[in-house]
């Protein structure tokens, strides 16, 4: 996996808890845990659907 991947998702939670925090929304810690959790998560089955693509193409 690519070092930007990982940033990125961080920096998107780190994001959305300063967007939270703008708006007075209650936030505790276990919140960024799960958004960075379920990046990586989509970002997982982002890339096995990927390879199971370019596994189709390179048998046909």
């Amino acid at each position: 996996m690519q070092m930007g991947i990982w940033f990125s998702i961080i920096i998107s939670a780190i994001i959305s808890f300063i967007i939270a925090s703008f708006y007075e929304q209650p936030l505790h810690w276990y919140l960024f845990i799960i958004m960075v959790v379920i990046g990586f998560f989509i970002n997982t089955i982002i890339i096995i659907l990927k390879t199971k693509e370019e596994q189709e193409k390179n048998e046909a």
